[in-house]
C-alpha cells in the first residue's frame, strides 16, 4: 500500500473542494450575502492540500487496496469538509451538517432543514453544487484533472464508479473520466436552459440542474419542484430518466452515433419499468384520487422516475397516495437506476442478470440433462460477475435490515425506520411515513444521523468499499 501517495491524492482532492467553493463565494460576493463561511472553509481546505508538497517523493503508483482505501477516506473527508460553510454560517451543528452533506455527495437528498427556503442562496447554490459533483464522483472529477492519476488511476475508478463491472471507454482513465464529465457537464447545461425555459430563473434553475443530473433531489424550495410550472416538472421528469441511464450509453450515442444501444437489455428493462409502474401509478390516481388525465399522468411518472432514479425530487405527497403504490414505489427504490449511471440502488442490470438466473434454475429444474447458463445480451454471464450481483443484492439487504434495528432502538417506529433505512442506502432521500416526501430528518436522534450517514455512503459506494475498510485483513502488511 503506497500510504505517501495516497496521502498525496487526499491533499490535492481537498484543494478541489477548495476550489469548487469559489463559485459559491462568487454567489455571496454577488448577492450582497455573508462571503466569511465561505472564505474559512476555503482556507481550511488550502491548509489541508498543502499536504501535498510534502509528499513530493511519493511514488506515482497505486494499487487495488490504495483504490479502496483513497475512495473511503476521500468520501468521508470531502463530507466534511464540505459541510464546513454550512457550520460557519450558523445554520447546522456538526452532526447534521456532516449528515446534510454525506447526503449530497452520495446523492441521497435526505434533508434535515424544515425549512430550506430561509438558507442565503449561495448556501442553497453550494448545497445543490455538492450533489452536481457527488453525481458523477468527485475522485472521478480529480482523475480527469490532474494528469499524475493516469497511473494507477483505475484502482480509484473501481473502487467509486457503480455497477458490477466498471469499464474504460478508452485506455487511458482520465481521459475516460474526461469524457465522462464532459457529456454530464453538457447535459447538466441542456437542462439548465430546459428549466430556464419553463420559468426558472438561471440560479434556481442551475441549483434544479445540478441536483437533477446527479439524482439528488436537494431543491430550493420547501415545496421541491411542485413549486414550478408543469413544464418544468415534466423537462425534470425526462432529464431524471436520462440520467438514470448508463454513461456508457450516452457515450455510444453522442460520440459513435451507435443506434444500438436501444437494443441494450438493461435499457429496455429501465425504460419498460418507467413505462409500466408509471401508467399503472398514473390510472390508479385517475381513479383514488380523481386527478384528471395530465395532473395524474404527469404526478405517476415525476414520481416513478424520481424514485427509482432515486433522485427523490416531488411533485406531490405520495405518502398519501393508496398503499399498494407506496409499495411499488418502495420496491423500485430497492431496484435504482443502471449501472454506470448518478442513480442509486442495487442496479437494473443487477435485477436483470439474478432474473436470467432464475430462469436457467428454472430450465434446469425442468430439464435436468440440459446445461442452461444465464445469459446477458446474449453472452453467458461469468461466474465473478454473477457470484458479485448476488453478494449485493444479500449485502445491500443485509446492511438494510441491521439498520431498521437500530433505528428502532434510537425510538422511530418500524415503517418510519424501515422507510428511512432503505431510502438512504439506496440514495433516494425521501420515504413514507415521518419521512416522506413532505418532511425531513430532523427530528431523529443523533445517534441515527450518524448511522444513516454511513449507510448514505456505503450505499453510492455500492456497499464493498466501505465494508472492505472495517476488515482487520484489509490492514494487515500495509507500509
Amino acid at each position: 500500500m503506497n500510504l505517501t501517495m495516497n496521502l498525496r491524492v487526499l491533499a490535492l482532492l481537498a484543494t478541489l473542494l477548495a476550489v469548487c467553493q469559489l463559485a459559491a463565494l462568487g454567489v455571496a460576493l454577488v448577492l450582497g450575502e455573508n462571503p466569511l463561511p465561505f472564505i474559512w472553509s476555503i482556507v481550511v481546505g488550502l491548509a489541508i492540500g498543502s499536504l501535498y508538497f510534502k509528499t513530493r517523493s511519493a511514488r506515482q503508483e497505486l494499487h487495488a487496496r490504495d483504490g479502496i482505501l483513497i475512495v473511503g477516506l476521500g468520501w468521508a473527508m470531502a463530507t466534511v469538509l464540505a459541510g464546513l460553510p454550512f457550520v460557519f454560517g450558523g445554520w447546522m451543528g456538526w452532526i447534521d451538517s456532516w449528515f446534510e452533506t454525506a447526503s449530497g455527495f452520495t446523492t441521497t437528498g435526505a434533508s434535515i432543514l424544515t425549512d430550506v427556503e430561509v438558507l442565503p442562496k449561495s448556501q442553497l447554490f453550494w448545497r445543490s453544487e455538492i450533489q452536481w459533483l457527488g453525481g458523477m464522483g468527485i475522485l472521478l472529477l480529480a482523475i480527469a484533472i490532474l494528469p499524475f492519476l493516469g497511473v494507477g488511476g483505475m484502482e480509484i475508478m473501481k473502487a467509486e464508479v457503480p455497477g458490477p463491472t466498471k469499464d474504460r471507454l478508452v485506455p487511458r482513465v482520465a481521459t475516460t473520466a474526461r469524457i465522462l464529465w464532459g457529456i454530464y457537464l453538457g447535459i447538466t447545461v441542456a437542462n439548465i436552459l430546459a428549466f430556464m425555459g419553463s420559468g426558472m430563473d438561471f440560479l434556481e434553475a442551475t441549483d434544479h440542474a445540478f441536483a437533477t443530473m446527479a439524482t439528488g433531489g436537494f431543491s430550493t424550495r420547501n415545496a421541491s419542484l411542485a413549486a414550478f410550472s408543469p413544464a418544468a416538472q415534466w423537462w425534470c421528469t425526462l432529464f431524471m430518466a436520462i440520467a438514470g441511464v448508463n454513461f456508457l450509453l450516452h457515450y455510444r450515442l453522442i460520440y459513435l452515433q451507435d443506434l444500438g444501444i436501444f437494443k441494450d437489455p438493461e435499457l429496455r428493462t429501465y425504460v419498460g419499468i418507467i413505462l409500466v409502474t408509471g401508467l399503472v401509478c398514473g390510472v390508479a390516481l385517475m381513479f383514488h384520487q380523481d386527478k384528471g388525465l395530465e395532473v395524474a399522468m404527469r404526478h405517476s411518472f415525476f414520481n416513478v422516475v424520481s424514485i427509482l432514479t432515486t433522485t427523490g425530487f416531488a411533485n406531490d405527497d405520495f405518502a398519501k397516495w393508496p398503499l399498494y403504490l407506496q409499495v411499488i414505489l418502495l420496491n423500485l427504490m430497492v431496484i435504482g437506476g443502471m449501472a454506470g449511471s448518478t442513480a442509486g440502488g442495487i442496479k437494473v442490470v443487477r435485477v436483470v442478470m439474478v432474473w436470467q438466473l432464475l430462469l436457467a434454475i428454472l430450465d434446469r429444474l425442468m430439464f435436468p440433462r440440459r446445461i442452461t447458463l444465464p445469459k446477458y445480451a446474449g453472452t453467458s454471464i461469468s461466474p465473478e460477475v454473477m457470484e458479485g450481483s448476488l453478494i449485493m443484492v444479500v449485502v445491500f439487504l443485509f446492511v438494510m435490515l441491521l439498520s431498521v434495528i437500530v433505528l428502532t432502538a434510537v425510538g422511530l417506529d418500524f415503517t418510519t425506520a424501515f422507510s428511512a433505512s432503505l431510502a438512504c442506502i439506496a440514495n433516494v432521500g425521501p420515504g413514507i411515513a415521518k419521512v416522506g416526501p413532505v418532511e425531513n430528518y430532523a427530528f431523529i436522534h443523533d445517534a441515527g444521523k450518524l448511522l444513516l450517514t454511513f449507510t448514505m455512503i456505503a450505499g453510492r459506494l455500492e456497499l464493498f468499499t466501505v465494508l472492505i475498510l472495517l476488515f482487520p485483513r484489509f490492514w494487515k502488511g500495509w507500509k
